[in-house]
Formats: structure tokens, C-alpha cells, sequence
């Protein structure tokens, strides 16, 4: 009979012990796990996210210049405007390749059968620079184009969910006039799925707006001269310069105050799993005297003892690991829920990211723990003699 046989039949003898223990183990692999997976994933969406916009560096009026960049990429409105005679003065600098402006709006759209009103929102932009910018776009239908009246685009997440069709006509703005959806945008992943698009003078139009712009997305030559380009936009009087760098490791520090609260929690976990196994191995050690006296009598030796008790821990401590992965695999849906209600900000995207590596590392994670744990119960075990042990376990 093998040690490994041995540690199960000894940890089958004291199954509720035993539970409580692989249980404890569980939930804290499945936290780290869990941090684990949600940081990749995250990182992984906010990249895709920025990057997806195509910009380099976001114009915008001067006051809170991280906020209003996320308001931007979230479709939120501002108070502020900037004028033409600011994209032709940032067009002017040199190193950048394309500068675009873009209004947003909102109007409310009153659902039909709930009778309840809910924000849409207008992007006014010129639809040749943006798949300038954006080149991966595609539609069903067609592109409008810049001169046109009383036409958009709408995303697909927004076309489902409003049952939008290609040439159906929606009332918008003040005035409630009628424009003709001509294409739906493909899926994009991004929060372009969710919003309305229009020539950028018929936004100024319908909204009262004209000459004016909420943003300027820019584009630079090469990417190394973004510090350069950001230093002369600043030099605009109306503007603030916010580059997505910027945007994504502000978003990042934000998430990591969160994800600092995460770790806390991990810690306190793994600190109480590691008691709860040495006290398990310390209890079934000093329940278990005499039998190692006894073994020892017959002719095992510490290192027998040592190695069996370390059989035990490494079981319970992988029992443990794998329960707890295949939970937070299980689970994963509920746990990217809870953790997108505490983030500052969360992509769109899925927040887990499920890879083998991970699954690999937080097994290895939890058998490590294990043996760390089961070292003095082990050293214990291995250093009683057998005469001792039998003297002990008949007192």
C-alpha cells in the first residue's frame, strides 16, 4: 500500500474534519482564482475597449478632461463645447494625420408598449473620417454620406433591441422629424453597438448646435509623438488634451483601489485556510500516537510518517484547489456580476478570463500551500519514538 492509498484511507476515517477542511481550502483558491482571471480579463477588455476607438488623443472643452473623455467613450453628454475654429486650429499642427469632430446628443424615445421613455444616443460625425479611424467598420445596407439629411446608422446591440430594420424611420429631436435608418453597423464588441449615428450637420441641425462640437478624436503620424502633438494641442485656449493612455491607466489606478479591497479579502482567506489545515494535521497527529508508535515498532521510520502526513495534506489541499477552480468556473457569470458592481469602470466585454496557465498556477498555488502547512504537523509526527507514542496514546 502506497502513501498516497494510506493518507486517503486516513482522511476518509475523520470525514467531516476532512470536508471542512478541502471546503476551507476551496474557497480560498477559488478567491485567488477568481482576482486572478478578473485581472487578466479586465486588462484584457480596457485594451480592446481604447484601442477599438481607433484614437490617439481625445480633444475636449477645458474642466474635468478625465471625465469628460469618459463620458465620451460612454456616449454621456457634456456641458461644454468646442467651435470649429478649433479643429482648424488643432488640424494645423504638425504630426497629425487625421483630426475629426464629433457632437453628442441625447434625445428620449418613448417605448411603445411600456409607454416608459428612455436616452438614446446621437453621435454627429463625419462618417469618411471615422472608418478613417475605424476601418474594421462594417454595415448592413449602406454608409451615409456627409451631405445627407435626415439619415443614420445605428448599432447592432441598439437595431436588436429596438427591433430596428434597415429603411425604417425613427422621429428624433425636438421636433420629432422623421429619418430613415439606411445601415446597421456590424458588431463591433465596443460601445458602438449601442449608439445612433448621424451626419455630423444634421446633429448640429436637429439639435441647435451649429458650430458646435463636443470632441476632436485625433490621430497622429506616429504614435512615438504623442507627447509632442498633446504639448501643442494644449497650447489652444479652449482646449484640454486627454491622450488613451492617460484614460486607460487612470481607469486602471480607479480599478486597482478595488481590486486592492480583492486582495484583503484573499489573504484573510488564505491565512484562515492554512490554520484551519495545520490544525486538522496537528489534531489527527495527536490522535494518532499510538498508530505511529505502532508503525514505527514494526519498522517505518519518521521519514515513512513524515511522508504520509505530507500525502495527506497534499490531497486536501489539491481536493481543495480543483473544487474551488471548477466553483469559480461554474460561478463565473455571478462573480464578473458582483465584481463589475464594485468597479469604478468595467468594459463591456466578459471580465473572466479563463486560460490554462491560471488554472495550472492556482493548482500548483493551493498543493504549495498544503506542504507549506504540513511541515510541522510532518516534522511532529516523524520525531516521535515509538515507545513514547504508545505510552502517550494509552494514557
Amino acid at each position: 500500500m502506497n502513501f498516497l492509498t494510506l493518507a486517503a484511507k486516513n482522511l476518509l476515517r475523520r470525514r467531516g474534519r476532512t470536508l471542512l477542511t478541502v471546503l476551507g481550502v476551496a474557497i480560498a483558491v477559488s478567491v485567488l482564482f477568481s482576482l486572478m482571471a478578473l485581472n487578466s480579463g479586465y486588462e484584457k477588455e480596457l485594451n480592446k475597449e481604447v484601442n477599438s476607438m481607433g484614437i490617439h488623443i481625445l480633444a475636449v472643452p477645458k474642466g474635468c478632461p478625465y471625465e469628460a473623455a469618459s463620458l465620451i467613450i460612454h456616449g454621456g453628454v457634456i456641458p461644454k463645447y468646442l467651435s470649429d475654429s478649433d479643429l482648424k486650429n488643432v488640424s494645423l499642427i504638425p504630426g497629425i494625420e487625421l483630426a475629426t469632430p464629433m457632437l453628442m446628443h441625447q434625445f428620449m424615445k418613448k417605448d411603445e408598449r411600456s409607454g416608459k421613455s428612455t436616452p438614446h444616443i446621437i453621435y454627429g460625425i463625419n462618417i469618411e473620417e471615422m472608418r478613417t479611424l475605424k476601418p474594421w467598420w462594417t454595415v448592413e445596407g449602406r454608409f451615409f454620406r456627409d451631405n445627407e439629411t435626415n439619415v443614420m446608422l445605428v448599432g447592432r446591440d441598439l437595431a436588436d433591441k429596438e427591433n430596428l430594420s434597415v429603411g425604417q424611420i425613427l422621429a428624433v429631436g425636438p421636433n420629432k422629424e422623421n429619418f430613415t435608418v439606411v445601415g446597421i453597423l456590424d458588431r463591433t464588441g465596443d460601445q458602438d453597438d449601442q449608439f445612433h449615428f448621424f451626419p455630423l450637420a444634421e446633429a448640429q441641425r436637429i439639435f441647435s448646435k451649429e458650430g458646435k462640437i463636443t470632441t476632436i478624436a485625433v490621430k497622429v503620424d506616429d504614435v512615438s509623438q504623442i507627447s509632442q502633438v498633446s504639448a501643442e494641442m494644449e497650447k489652444i485656449s479652449d482646449i484640454q488634451v486627454v491622450t488613451m493612455t492617460q484614460i486607460m491607466g487612470t481607469i486602471m489606478n480607479l480599478a486597482g483601489s478595488a481590486r486592492s479591497l480583492l486582495l484583503t479579502v484573499i489573504a484573510i482567506a488564505l491565512i484562515i485556510s492554512a490554520f484551519g489545515i495545520i490544525n486538522t494535521l496537528l489534531m489527527s497527529v495527536n490522535e494518532r500516537t499510538q498508530e505511529f508508535g505502532m508503525m514505527k515498532a514494526i519498522g517505518a521510520s519518521g521519514l515513512d510518517i513524515g511522508k504520509m502526513v505530507l500525502a495527506e495534506t497534499v490531497i486536501i489541499t489539491a481536493a481543495g484547489g480543483l473544487i474551488g477552480i471548477f466553483g469559480s468556473i461554474v460561478g463565473s457569470s455571478l462573480i464578473e456580476s458582483f465584481v463589475k458592481n464594485m468597479l469604478p469602470y468595467s468594459p463591456r466585454g466578459s471580465l473572466i478570463s479563463l486560460n490554462p496557465e491560471l488554472i495550472i498556477f492556482a493548482l500548483v498555488f493551493s498543493i504549495m500551500l498544503g506542504l507549506v502547512c504540513g511541515i510541522y504537523p510532518a516534522f511532529k509526527s516523524s520525531r516521535l519514538t515509538p515507545m513514547e507514542a504508545i505510552r502517550s496514546g494509552a494514557d
